[in-house]
């Protein structure tokens, strides 16, 4: 039996412990002691001296609260994930011509028709607003609960994903596991949510206003799709990012003293210049997927099916309405602008993306970070495949849901390039490898780590 006494440094030793080792245990003890911990640390927190009660406990605590930690970041990749679905359903719903088969609004939900006559009644009131009368005159009473069937899964989709959300946030802050500077951001994204369902609503509103649209097809305003779709996107990037910062937190505050020290180093060396071309990179990513909503808000799509030319000509010739006036309204009204744009943005974010990765292999990146900038470049070539496809093969539902959803897989990756780089703030990262009793520590085996605690004084 050996073991090293935690309580006072005394190393005690069994007859049976080999020599060689004790002699390195004993060589360890004598380095480590060349350098005195913080003075506000040394008597709480630091290992290898002497623990009050006191602060055992809150050691105990803070190990507790890492774990809640993982299992906020789990709980919230779930979160965004089903984020993830909605967008997804809710660009097929878009793209079946669904949503605005449902002409009433009630925040709790409605179940569907258990009978005939009130599949009759729903008809009813479907046939009474412009989408019918324009465009699906023909639509049989089957056909009609099919695009019923796929509007109503999107609205209870998400209901779903608010009660996913809300019922472990109330539990975990009844309980009093809920981290302080998480509580106010969780509570904004669960407004966030309930305001995503308002503003749903506002879009499919605009389709029943028996405003002329696109032709004179019953449509939606392109101003109110790209806001909720919008709303989505900055929803699902909010979620994630937190998730990416809890997860992180709760693997730097398990993290050996040693492995602290290697994992703040990497991400020292990173340039800056790097990391801010990833963050402008990501913004420019999120452009292109608010200039596609745009698209899909106007039918842009169907106006011109091949690639890279349009009509012929680099610049069509009917880029500018000069009938549409204010002349700005060109950039989001009409078709042709609309395409174009998002075709430039496109472009320049695929060079972006690769210029990004021809920095990544220059520069030292933890092998995290690595893996996303070529997962980066790889979905981006990807996208940028699948949104010709869609335009050379007229806007197929399969391609076009795909298309969006790799806008948002995009994005992902260009989140988690980002976090990777940034993964948490100096002033989390001292406090957390204080509260796990590990910073003393750190800073007695190597004094490099001093440099994130601008404290330390080493003698």
């Amino acid at each position: 039996m050996q073991f090293i006494n935690m309580w006072s440094g005394r190393i005690l030793v069994s007859r049976t412990m080999p020599r060689a080792r004790l002699r390195v245990m004993q060589m360890h003890r004598r380095i480590t002691s060349l350098h005195k911990p913080p003075r506000r640390l040394a008597s709480r927190w630091c290992s290898v001296g002497k623990m009050t009660s006191e602060a055992i406990v809150e050691e105990a605590i803070s190990k507790d609260g890492a774990m809640w930690e993982r299992r906020i970041a789990y709980w919230l990749y779930g979160c965004a994930g089903m984020v993830f679905g909605m967008v997804a359903l809710g660009g097929i719903t878009r793209l079946t011509g669904s949503g605005l088969s449902m002409v009433e609004w009630k925040p709790a939900g409605i179940l569907p028709p258990l009978t005939t006559e009130g599949w009759e009644m729903e008809f009813q009131k479907y046939k009474q607003f412009p989408e019918y009368q324009k465009l699906n005159e023909d639509l049989s009473l089957s056909e009609f609960k099919w695009i019923w069937y796929m509007e109503w899964g999107h609205r209870m989709a998400g209901r779903v994903t608010g009660m996913v959300f809300a019922l472990p946030l109330v539990y975990m802050v009844g309980r009093g596991v809920m981290p302080g500077r998480l509580a106010p951001r969780l509570a904004g994204l669960f407004a966030l949510g309930g305001c995503q369902g308002l503003i749903g609503w506002w879009m499919v509103k605009s389709g029943l206003d028996g405003k002329e649209r696109f032709g004179g097809e019953g449509r939606v305003s392109p101003y109110r799709l790209a806001t909720h779709l919008s709303m989505a996107f900055i929803l699902y990037t909010a979620l994630l990012n937190t998730a990416f910062g809890s997860h992180t937190i709760s693997k730097v505050a398990m993290m050996a003293p040693l492995a602290q020290v290697d994992f703040h180093r990497a991400l020292r060396a990173v340039p800056a210049s790097f990391r801010g071309s990833a963050i402008g990179v990501t913004a420019l990513v999120g452009l292109t997927a608010f200039s596609g909503a745009f698209v899909a808000g106007n039918h842009a799509g169907m106006v011109y099916d091949e690639f890279p030319t349009m009509g012929g000509q680099l610049i069509p010739d009917d880029l500018i309405n000069p009938y549409l006036k204010p002349a700005w309204r060109n950039v989001f009204e009409h078709d042709t602008m609309v395409q174009w744009n998002h075709r430039v943005l496109a472009m320049t974010t695929l060079g972006c993306v690769s210029g990004l990765w021809v920095a990544s292999r220059r520069v030292p990146l933890p092998p995290r970070a690595r893996m996303a900038a070529n997962a980066m470049l790889g979905m981006c070539a990807l996208q940028v495949s699948l949104g010709i496809s869609t335009l050379l093969m007229h806007v197929p539902v399969p391609l076009a849901s795909a298309h969006q959803m790799g806008s948002l897989t995009l994005l992902t990756l260009s989140l988690w390039l980002v976090h990777t780089l940034h993964p948490i703030s100096r002033s989390v990262a001292i406090s957390r490898m204080a509260a796990t009793g590990t910073l003393g520590c750190a800073n007695m085996i190597s004094p490099h780590v001093c440099s994130l605690n601008p404290e330390c004084e080493l003698d």
